[in-house]
């Protein structure tokens, strides 16, 4: 049957499906193995969150299972935060019965094309041989650098159909080793410059390049800087040469690089900026090294398409001291927000840093610092992604802390209820500002629209996940990262 071969070729890469199943997903569901997990999250889109979360803890394949055109519309903004991130999975979505799905019944929507705008591929399966032929095509599309969501819909009457082929262990490596030639001509332009500013991006993390950036900014002796909006660690902090995280505004990001006359951007974007307002980078020479073709192909500089650690291993040998410049990008300041997380900082151990409070995020990053593989934010400027995402990586073996404000909180509390259930070591700070505080300084207006009051303490709570709300910040860091118990702290600020 369709529905046991699906499980089959899905077991070579994962053990469990983040979902939130209606009518059309039922014949999927009792396909599932016994030794099979199926986390059930109470709404669409935070199962897609949760899978992210699980990848970022895993490095495996994330998969999903999302109800019809209902969940899969429902779903579209996390859908499209993964592609933003740039994240290996597969959803799965039921369609109504496949003999009458000209007549539109109800729950029918043309998934392909719903999805298309935020996944690599989307494909539907006519019979049960082509849905374990799309799957694998799925599968090899997500995993195939960049990597992003590809979304498959079944029909629901066809898991109990007979499937015709055979589909044997499959092997799909994809290798972007960089030419020494041309890594050598890079270097050759960057020792040309007295001086150059680095920019470091996530692709960093993602190959696990910690060791070799480190080693070549050392060799090299300039400075490095974050990409704007990092959404995984750059570069390890606290480190002599790191000069901080370029600012949201391109006009600002070209004050803080003025007197670079070169750049080298390495594995990261410097155009994921909030505000454009000038073009970034004008009149200097840049070369950008990315895995990530469609990145490249943005740019109106010099790129290199190939492995951001492969590059830097070979860029070593060439590396030069430059004339070093010192420079360093100073955050904004709030002292309330400073002093929580200087009390949570000595605390942090290993657990994962999952960021989402938009009006500090310069302020976290600048104490709380950069740690491989324990820093994640997300690339897209979605709201509600890292309670979902935290609770993913906690259920992957991880420890998980998220830092949300009360607004990001109240977009995606529900997987609080998941996390309950399945367990996992996880923690939620939610530091409260009373209301949309990042638009309100963006905008310079106190509009009452902004202003929401709330108590994410007391959701928390009504799903089983124990919150309380502190006025002594101390008090409340300390309650909050002792144990391993899931726990909400409330701060207000």
């Amino acid at each position: 049957m369709l529905g046991d071969k699906i499980f089959e070729i899905l077991r070579e890469f994962t053990d469990r499906i983040y979902g939130n199943p209606g009518t059309t997903e039922l014949s999927f569901i009792k396909k599932i193995p016994p030794d099979f997990k199926y986390y059930l999250a109470l709404q669409d889109g935070i199962a897609v969150g949760m899978a992210e979360g699980y990848h970022l803890g895993s490095e495996k394949l994330a998969v999903v299972n999302l109800h019809a055109a209902p969940g899969l519309s429902n779903a579209l903004g996390f859908l499209y935060t993964a592609y933003m991130d740039r994240i290996p999975m597969v959803i799965i979505g039921g369609q109504q019965t496949s003999s009458h799905l000209s007549d539109e019944p109800r729950l029918y929507g043309d998934l392909t094309t719903i999805s298309k705008p935020v996944v690599k591929a989307s494909f539907e399966a006519r019979n049960a041989d082509e849905g374990v032929k799309f799957l694998i095509r799925a599968i090899k599309t997500s995993l195939t650098p960049p990597y992003g969501p590809t979304f498959l819909s079944i029909p629901e009457d066809l898991e109990d159909k007979e499937v015709n082929i055979t589909a044997k262990n499959f092997m799909h490596k994809v290798e972007l080793c960089c030419r020494e030639d041309e890594v050598k001509e890079v270097m050759d332009e960057i020792n040309s410059f007295d001086k150059i500013a680095i920019v470091a991006g996530y692709e960093i993390d993602v190959f696990n390049a910690h060791d070799e950036m480190r080693e070549f900014v050392e060799k090299i002796n300039s400075p490095v800087f974050a990409e704007p909006f990092a959404s995984r660690t750059p570069f390890e902090t606290p480190h002599k040469l790191f000069a901080g995280d370029l600012p949201r505004r391109s006009s600002e990001i070209n004050k803080v690089l003025e007197d670079f006359p070169a750049v080298l951007i390495i594995g990261g974007s410097v155009n994921n900026v909030l505000f454009p307002d000038e073009e970034v980078l004008k009149g200097k020479e840049v070369i950008e090294v990315t895995y990530d073709w469609i990145e490249a192909s943005r740019r109106p500089w010099k790129t290199l398409v190939c492995n951001p650690r492969d590059f830097l291993k070979l860029a070593i040998k060439y590396a030069k001291p430059h004339a070093f410049s010192p420079v360093k990008v100073s955050p904004p300041r709030n002292q309330k927000v400073e002093e929580i997380m200087k009390l949570l900082y000595p605390r942090l151990g290993n657990y994962a840093i999952f960021d989402e409070a938009p009006s500090y995020r310069e302020i976290i990053r600048s104490i709380v610092g950069y740690k491989r593989r324990l820093f994640f934010a997300n690339r897209a400027g979605f709201i509600g992604w890292a309670i979902p995402a935290s609770f993913g990586y906690s259920s992957a073996g991880g420890k998980a802390l998220a830092i949300v404000g009360d607004g990001s909180f109240n977009y995606s509390f529900q997987a609080l209820w998941s996390a309950t259930k399945y367990g996992g070591i996880m923690k939620v700070l939610v530091i409260n500002n009373q209301g949309y505080n990042s638009l309100k300084g963006w905008g310079n207006t106190n509009a009452e629209i902004l202003s929401p009051i709330t108590s994410p303490w007391k959701l928390a709570s009504s799903y089983g996940f124990e919150g309380k709300e502190f006025d002594d910040y101390k008090k409340g860091i300390e309650w909050l990262m002792e144990g391993n118990t899931q726990k909400l702290a409330e701060l207000k600020v």
